[in-house]
Order: C-alpha cells, then sequence, then structure tokens
C-alpha cells in the first residue's frame, strides 16, 4: 500500500498528539517537547521513521548487532546493519544535519535490495518493517561462513529477537487423521475485533477453522487449529486496518482497540508474559496519511513510576505517559511491539 502523505494530516497529527500529555488532557502552549531523538523527514519517510524508533527501542536485539560489529563489518553485504548502527550512534544527537544524511545512507542501502524504495513515494510501514527484519536474516549465511573462518560464531539478531514459529494442526472430521505444518514468522497479522482487545484479536486468530481439504479416507472436511510452537523475545502484532471490500477498493479501518499493557501468550514450549513497549500509529486513510510512533523513554528504568513515553513524530518528539498513549492510539494504533519479560 501506498499513502500520499499532505501537509494538512501531519497538522492534524501534531494536534492528536498533544492530548497525550497530562493524561490526555489538551494543555495549551504547555506542551513539552524533547529537543533530541526525533529523525527529520527525507521526503516520506515517516514509515521509515518510525519502524526505526521502535527497533531503536528493543534495547536488546540492537545491543546484540552492536556486539558482532567486528564481524559484518567485515562483510560488504553486511551494509545495512552498518547503516543501522550508524543511525543508532546519532540517536541522541541535536545535529538534525547528520541524521538527515545518515537517513538518507540507510534508506539507499535498503532501496538496494528493495528498488521499490528509491523514490520518495509513501510506503506501509508494515511492509517496510517486514521486508527490513527479512532482508536482515537473509545476512546470516555470509556472515556465518565469515564468522567460521574467523574461528567465530554468529548468531541472527532477528532469529534470536523476533522470528518465532507456529504450528498448524489439521484434523480430519471423518477419520481424525492429524497432520501438522510449521512456520517461520518475524510478526503476526491479526484482524480486528470491534470494540475488542489485542487479546480478542489474537484468540480469534487462534481458534480453530474449517477448511475443505481431501484426506486419504475419502474426508472433505477437516479442522485447522493454529498455535505458537515457540515465542520471540519481541512479539511484533499488525493490526489489519487496510482491506479490500466487496468493491474491491482498499478501505481503512478506525475502528477501536483496547490496547493492553500486558499480555500473556501460551505456546508448545510454556507461556510468555509480554509488556508493551512500542506503537506505531497511522493517522489519515488510504489516498493520504502519516505514521508516528510511541514508545517507552528510552532513559526509563524498573525504578520509575511516573510511567514515560515519547511521541515520535518525524523531528518532532513530545513528553507522553503510556496511559495516556494507550488511550489516545485505540484508533490509529497499527503495529505493536511486545516485549517478553
Amino acid at each position: 500500500m501506498e499513502f500520499l502523505e499532505q501537509e494538512h494530516v501531519w497538522e492534524q497529527v501534531v494536534d492528536i498528539v498533544a492530548k497525550h500529555l497530562n493524561d490526555g488532557k489538551i494543555t495549551e502552549n504547555k506542551i513539552q517537547t524533547v529537543d533530541h531523538f526525533g529523525f527529520p523527514n527525507t521526503a516520506n519517510t515517516c514509515y521509515m521513521n518510525s519502524c526505526l524508533q521502535s527497533l531503536l527501542n528493543t534495547d536488546e536485539f540492537i545491543r546484540d548487532i552492536s556486539h558482532q560489529e567486528t564481524l559484518w563489518r567485515a562483510v560488504p553485504e553486511a551494509q545495512l546493519l552498518r547503516r543501522l548502527i550508524d543511525i543508532r550512534d546519532c540517536h541522541n544527537s541535536r545535529d538534525y544535519g547528520l541524521k538527515k544524511h545518515r537517513l538518507k545512507s540507510f534508506k539507499e542501502a535498503f532501496s538496494k535490495h528493495a528498488p521499490e524504495y528509491k523514490g520518495s513515494a509513501q510506503k506501509d510501514a508494515h511492509e517496510f518493517l517486514t521486508l527490513f527484519l527479512n532482508e536482515i536474516k537473509s545476512l546470516s549465511p555470509h556472515l556465518k561462513r565469515k564468522a567460521a573462518l574467523l574461528g567465530r560464531s554468529y548468531t541472527c539478531p532477528v532469529e534470536d529477537h523476533h522470528v518465532f514459529k507456529m504450528e498448524n494442526m489439521r484434523t480430519c472430521k471423518s477419520c481424525g487423521h492429524q497432520s501438522s505444518h510449521q512456520e517461520e514468522f518475524t510478526n503476526l497479522s491479526l484482524d480486528l475485533v470491534p470494540e475488542g482487545s489485542v487479546k480478542n484479536m489474537l484468540e480469534t486468530y487462534l481458534k480453530e477453522q474449517k477448511i475443505e481439504f481431501l484426506c486419504d479416507c475419502g474426508g472433505m472436511t477437516s479442522e485447522v487449529k493454529p498455535s505458537f510452537h515457540t515465542l520471540p523475545r519481541v512479539l511484533i502484532l499488525h493490526l489489519k486496518r487496510f482491506g479490500f471490500i466487496k468493491t474491491c477498493k482498499l478501505q481503512k479501518v478506525n475502528d477501536p482497540v483496547r490496547l493492553q499493557r500486558d499480555l500473556v501468550v501460551s505456546s508448545k514450549q510454556g507461556d510468555g508474559c509480554y509488556s508493551l513497549i512500542s506503537i506505531i500509529s497511522h493517522y489519515g486513510g488510504t489516498e493520504s496519511g502519516h505514521y508516528i510512533c510511541n514508545s517507552v523513554h528510552p532513559d526509563a528504568s524498573p525504578q520509575v513510576t511516573s510511567d514515560p513515553w515519547l511521541t515520535y513524530n518525524d523531528a518532532q518528539v513530545l513528553h507522553a505517559t503510556g496511559c495516556a498513549v494507550f488511550e489516545e492510539q485505540q484508533h490509529s494504533a497499527y503495529i505493536l511491539f511486545y516485549k517478553r519479560n
């Protein structure tokens, strides 16, 4: 999906994100801004900026990339990792000229693997995020070969933090024969449940579904039950706000979703307890729109009780609280990042 960003949409977002402050109450001329952490929009790159902010907020993921720097700097194919760490290194800088240069270099490196991103057209954040994580995964063979030559080992940070396995168990309704199939994911796309919560959407995804399937016994109907076989350290959930209606026209769904700070997910290897650490939101419709990111404040510690979050609107960064963010982003939340506790 492509969206042409328009100035009036951006102005609307500035007004809306202000509501995050003071538990969602608007305070005229009292909006606290942060003069660093932001990323300039280099030409309809709000989709990229919001994804980068969320990824930089997953500290262990970025740390594990950094710890293998000696290895990937020796592999020409790993330019994308070098450009990502360059952005990490200037994340806290007030030099927006430097940030603009490094963001352009990152986009150029990414566009070599995904040519459709060479231009300045607005893109879908979920598609960009999925392609980026898959591209990092694809570097694994190159880096493992180089590591073996150096007598070292390489662990793919995407596989270590984001990849999980789903298992589909098929049961024939006639004879009861079962067969299973496993598939790897870096994120899960969930249908919206009107007035429902994230837990409701996940439960809907995991429900049994009837399918037509010709079994060896001659039976024509089976049930398929999906389940988590493994769990990731960071669970990324994509809320399917865009879809085609009967007239084959793309439509955005603005139904509210109750955003849960904590989420328990069951798998074949046990339960996992997750906390929501970042939200990518989309404002606008199918022909014009804008992305922002809300994340836990990077300087927050477990001892802090004030619930500090930041709202990243390209170069503008605002103070917020988690409670206010969860309330204000119910209609706009698009991608959720849950970190395993």
